[in-house]
């Protein structure tokens, strides 16, 4: 029982880690991956993932006391509800394509590739990675 409330905030929960074939990209192709998620101390349902292309830049607005922005540029959502046992490791294979509209990366704009995998009555597991972006 304890076990179990301890996962549901995140402690001793499943793992997730985006491992992606490579980390630079031209506009238009295709992002290739995979998500790993391995179990933590007890079962968990894991009822989908979501992978975000955030577009990240620094601006100053008016509007905002904050200068960093973001802009979702894509989704991609994978229902896979299934249960992950503890210690073990499941693959979840994924392509995303980037939009001809996609910005390139420079020195205050960057793109990340934001993982979320999706717990039901649980705190989600997140994973982040940036990816560089070329015209």
């Amino acid at each position: 029982m304890w076990k179990e409330f301890l996962s549901s905030i995140g402690i001793g929960s499943v793992k997730v880690d985006t491992v992606l074939e490579k980390g630079q990209f031209t506009i238009g192709e295709v992002v290739e991956g995979k998500v790993v998620i391995t179990g933590g101390k007890v079962p968990i349902s894991i009822q989908s993932i979501m992978l975000q292309l955030v577009y990240q830049f620094e601006e100053v607005r008016d509007d905002s006391d904050f200068s960093s922005h973001e802009k979702e540029m894509d989704r991609l959502l994978m229902n896979i509800d299934r249960e992950i046992l503890p210690g073990e490791t499941q693959d979840f294979p994924f392509e995303i394509t980037l939009r001809k509209t996609h910005p390139v990366t420079e020195d205050n704009k960057q793109t990340f590739l934001r993982t979320t995998v999706i717990i039901p009555q649980a705190v989600d597991a997140t994973d982040q990675d940036e990816i560089i972006i070329k015209g």
